[in-house]
């Protein structure tokens, strides 16, 4: 592993994928996060539920160093990692997907996942892909992902001219360029009909999750049981529940502060 700046050790030995001790993100008089307690295990599938507003973007932001936390401890592979750059982050294998989309909507769909792969920064990315892009190794695995995702026939496309669920196809993509160990996916069926967000189910399914550990925030409830071991549910920035899902979905805390707020939405 080539970084070497990884910061201190847990000497707990419990074997964690990823442990949060005590985790609060404030925003000047916003808590976004207070006292957060959590555990990952490798090869786990984590559901992480809540309602709007409750938390669950800011907490994979902090993971994934976007933020630095207000207070508490991240440890990914016993190794701290709350104060690392985001691309220090990336190459210790953290991978992720965003709500908001984060793709280069003015370069083709090859070069989106080509970016990905290499961690260029916005100012070199177009030179250095200019100047690389048929490197016969890399070529091949892009091709091979692009053909997992479905987008092979579109490679060529611009980014932006893609329909949203083939634009989530590609941040899925992007995300999976680097094989990570823990891949956070923040919300990857948003927007989506009901019909493709089943497909994205069965993608997520097949190539992301299967042999990798992963956090999925999602509000579609038959993905995120069908897909997730365990669920966390976050409420006003504090965790409320853990366990199966089955267990969670008939926690009255949760009822209450999720399921019965979306109820009462489409009554």
């Amino acid at each position: 592993m080539k970084n070497k700046s990884t910061g201190s050790v847990f000497s707990g030995g419990d074997g964690s994928m990823l442990k949060i001790d005590s985790l609060s993100q404030q925003f000047e008089a916003v808590k976004a996060l207070i006292d957060v307690d959590l555990e990952v295990s490798s090869g786990e599938v984590l559901g992480l539920i809540g309602p709007n507003g409750s938390g669950k973007t800011t907490l994979l932001n902090v993971i994934s160093g976007v933020y630095a936390p207000s207070q508490g401890e991240i440890f990914f592979q016993s190794r701290k990692i709350n104060g690392l750059k985001t691309y220090q982050i990336i190459r210790l294998g953290i991978a992720r997907t965003f709500q908001n989309l984060r793709i280069y909507g003015r370069m083709t769909v090859f070069g989106n996942i080509w970016g990905a792969q290499h961690s260029l920064s916005n100012r070199g990315i177009r030179r250095q892909f200019l100047m690389s892009r048929n490197r016969g190794k890399d070529r091949e695995e892009i091709n091979h992902l692009l053909d997992l995702v479905g987008l092979y026939d579109r490679r060529e496309w611009l980014a932006k001219q893609l329909p949203l669920p083939d634009q989530r196809r590609l941040e899925l993509a992007r995300a999976l360029i680097r094989d990570p160990k823990l891949l956070l996916l923040d919300e990857p069926a948003g927007g989506m009909t009901p019909k493709e967000t089943e497909a994205m189910a069965s993608l997520v399914q097949e190539i992301a999750i299967s042999g990798r550990t992963c956090i999925i925030i999602e509000h579609k409830m038959d993905m995120i049981t069908a897909l997730c071991n365990r669920l966390c549910v976050l409420n006003f920035g504090s965790k409320i529940a853990e366990g199966t899902p089955n267990e969670v979905l008939k926690n009255p805390l949760v009822l209450e502060a999720y399921l019965g707020s979306e109820e009462r939405a489409h009554a």
